[in-house]
């Protein structure tokens, strides 16, 4: 059954097959729409196995690393104590764990990882590796396959050690579930035992109509220096500035690609923070939105959509704006509470926030903040890493994305900065963070189930190489 599966489900084209993994240069033909990997070129189950296995994605490198050093490793997280919670198969020794935790953690103050007060294990029916693998046959076989178009989302769900399949609430049936699992059983040998079904619901893209009066000296209000968690407008609606620095030699500002009026593709967007249409609030024009294309799918895709890392878009700011490259917008107090909205009044008495680092590991437990909407201040710990999104409304998969519960609602949220709060060893530096990624929609998110979604810093770097100077000028503060 498997053999005659693999030469009868053939995507785009016959093109000759590139390296494991990974889809040819993207030639868009004259009908429209990208060429793609044929699928026949892997000719059975178990090297389209082998190719997966090759597939180690940046955003996972800590769990991978850990594994290359631990035999049975099967993931590692955080409990809501903020404690430390490994997988491992029986008689692996979880000294190793703890070792490679407090080796990260001396190795740069700054890092997502730090000393907790414990460590404790669950045991592991799969290594990471396994599971890994397994989501990137998910990703290609499910996720942009018409055949399985109620599949929302695929990820390695490291609290539960399984591949986490997203299903549609729309479609949440026991056919449609019984028909991906054994589509994953037969035809991809994958486990029964390793896929964990979740009902999703519609994530909601956050921009706003401007239904909200003027208000005074908070981040919907015309500030200057422009930064980070700033109300922006244009034509059509309302988002949030995310970050800013160096785009190509420009300074620029980034917030999310369906922000622009022309989402996820090239337009030249005109951006005021302060009053819409008038020319003093001015403050800057897309310049670069989305390289989506099959080149940047990690995994084989069956059915010809393209891929990107981020929702996320360049605007190179005016030259008369004032800006602090580097900084966040800090208002006068925080929701950690999901549902319950923070404050968007300036903290006049506080300095802003000062991105000192990008992060370079997010896991699931980590507490993160946002700046930015109607909701202002908000955090909430990271409950889902590296899921891959099926954005049926755009026709593109973003992956690698991560879900977290800070509280939004709505109200131009799309775009916020996502950020984590740090020690610094410069007592010159005051609310020092590291920056994360950027806000870009929530699901449910009146509902005590909701979570709110963001692109992590390296997904935008993938999708925008010559974006850089992101933090502060440390030597000169």
């Amino acid at each position: 059954m498997s053999g005659f599966f693999l030469t009868t489900l053939i995507s785009c084209d016959n093109s000759p097959a590139g390296p494991p993994g990974f889809s040819e240069p993207s030639t868009p033909p004259v009908t429209g729409g990208p060429s793609c990997k044929s699928l026949q070129s892997y000719g059975s189950v178990k090297a389209l196995h082998e190719a997966a296995f090759a597939i180690k994605r940046d955003s996972e490198r800590f769990q991978h690393t850990l594994e290359e050093h631990i035999d049975g490793f099967g993931g590692l997280f955080m409990d809501e104590s903020g404690n430390y919670v490994a997988y491992l198969k029986r008689g692996t020794d979880e000294s190793l764990v703890r070792d490679a935790i407090n080796v990260k953690s001396a190795k740069k103050s700054n890092s997502s990882f730090t000393y907790q007060r414990d460590l404790s294990i669950r045991e592991a029916q799969f290594t990471f590796s396994e599971l890994a693998a397994w989501r990137e046959l998910a990703t290609a076989f499910l996720l942009a396959g018409e055949q399985f178009s109620y599949v929302s989302s695929t990820q390695v769900h490291e609290a539960e050690n399984r591949v986490a399949i997203g299903i549609d609430a729309a479609y949440w049936v026991d056919e449609n579930k019984e028909a991906v699992q054994d589509f994953l059983a037969n035809f991809l040998e994958i486990p029964v035992g390793a896929i964990l079904f979740e009902r999703e619901y519609p994530e909601t893209e956050e921009e706003d109509d401007d239904i909200f009066a003027t208000l005074g000296g908070d981040t919907f209000d015309r500030q200057r220096p422009i930064l980070g968690g700033l109300r922006i407008r244009y034509d059509s609606s309302n988002c949030s500035m995310g970050f800013l620095g160096m785009y190509d030699g420009t300074e620029v500002f980034v917030t999310n690609g369906h922000c622009t009026e022309n989402a996820h593709g090239r337009s030249t967007t005109l951006y005021f923070q302060g009053e819409r249409d008038e020319p003093n609030d001015v403050v800057g024009t897309e310049i670069a939105d989305g390289p989506q294309s099959l080149d940047m799918c990690v995994s084989m895709n069956s059915d010809c959509w393209p891929c990107r890392w981020s929702d996320s878009a360049i605007v190179s700011i005016d030259e008369d704006v004032d800006r602090a490259i580097g900084y966040i917008a800090k208002t006068e107090w925080k929701s950690e509470a999901w549902m319950v909205e923070g404050s968007r009044e300036i903290d006049t008495d506080k300095s802003p926030f000062a991105v000192v680092d990008l992060i370079e590991d997010i896991m699931t437990g980590m507490t993160l903040h946002k700046i930015g909407g109607n909701s202002g201040w908000t955090s909430g710990e990271v409950i889902r890493t590296c899921v891959d999104s099926r954005r049926s409304r755009h026709e593109l998969i973003l992956q690698c994305q991560y879900r977290a519960r800070y509280a939004t609602s709505g109200g131009g949220t799309s775009g916020s900065p996502v950020f984590k709060r740090v020690e610094s060893d410069d007592s010159e530096i005051e609310n020092p963070v590291v920056l994360v990624g950027i806000h870009r929609a929530s699901s449910n998110r009146d509902q005590p189930n909701g979570y709110s979604a963001f692109s992590p810093i390296d997904g935008v770097l993938k999708d925008f190489e010559k974006l850089n100077g992101l933090t502060i000028d440390i030597d000169n503060n």
